[in-house]
């Protein structure tokens, strides 16, 4: 498996070097990459806490909505009280807590992880919303967005390298640290989407879910927690950014890349089949407990 796996991540590299090439022959291409680079970045942090919530059996479908409810928390306490960094540390800390009781939850419970992080998903949205009142929250904050970018890669690579010594027999350790490890990445991705648009606004966070699901999944990573590979959650993020700026710069309906979006991930569920069918291996989700 692990060959295909390495197969798979070397022809998704040679299909995002092709398109890096067409982007330099876009107008303002040194402006047009950084805009990728930093879209990437916290959309990467979000898709590398969803790969590691898979990978521990313990699927995480919040994501998306923990960085909007980050984002907005964030943008509301700097407004509200005048903190600076220390507003989006405190969102992240809350957030990261949230993240270790769900694995608490879980477990305790013999829940289904996805199951219960779709609840936690309504309820960030709900809280988005309440905070927001309709409105969109600017914040004043100056950071190098390229850096969210060499976090994510970092943290994606590293991650990957390491999973192997890092697997526990405890199913108590195993779900805080898929659920309350992927709730600091996806909180970490909604500041640095924040220190990109430098406003918060009221806007559902399955679109952010939906992106990074399509791109984990392209990347290789199984959903029933065994397959995995390297570099594939840094590549596919990559793609499908470049996919999404390229629409952008066509003037294309927004619902056209999430068409695409939706696309890749029934696509990359069929070709994970096939992978495993090829390989003789049969799916048997990984969970936190044997109950589960």
């Amino acid at each position: 498996m692990r060959v295909v796996v390495l197969v798979w991540e070397g022809f998704l590299g040679i299909l995002t070097i092709a398109l890096i090439v067409a982007a330099l022959f876009s107008v303002s291409p040194g402006q047009y990459l950084v805009f990728i680079l930093a879209q990437a970045g916290a959309t990467g942090l979000v898709a590398t806490g969803l790969a590691l919530s898979f990978r521990t059996g313990t699927p995480n479908l919040a994501v998306g909505s923990i960085a909007a409810f980050t984002a907005m928390v964030t943008a509301w306490l700097m407004n509200m009280s005048g903190l600076g960094w220390s507003a989006a540390i405190i969102a992240i800390l809350l957030t990261t807590v949230g993240g270790l009781l769900l694995g608490l939850f879980v477990t305790a419970l013999s829940a289904p992880a996805w199951a219960v992080t779709l609840g936690a998903a309504v309820a960030c949205e709900a809280l988005v919303s309440g905070i927001a009142d309709g409105r969109v929250i600017p914040v004043d904050i100056d950071f190098p967005t390229y850096v969210w970018f060499v976090l994510f890669v970092i943290v994606s690579l590293g991650g990957a390298l390491a999973w192997p010594a890092l697997r526990v027999a405890s199913p108590w350790i195993t779900a805080m640290l898929g659920l309350g490890g992927s709730s600091l990445l996806a909180a970490l991705g909604g500041v640095a989407l924040l220190t990109r648009t430098h406003a918060a606004t009221p806007v559902a966070g399955w679109t952010t879910t939906t992106l990074t699901l399509a791109a984990v999944l392209l990347g290789g990573i199984s959903v029933h927690g065994r397959r995995g590979g390297i570099a594939g959650t840094v590549l596919a993020v990559l793609f499908l950014t470049l996919v999404q700026g390229q629409l952008v710069l066509w003037a294309t309906p927004v619902w056209v890349f999430q068409v695409i979006a939706g696309a890749v991930i029934l696509a990359a569920l069929l070709a994970g089949r096939l992978a495993d069918l090829v390989t003789q291996e049969t799916p048997a989700p990984v969970t936190p407990d044997a109950r589960s």
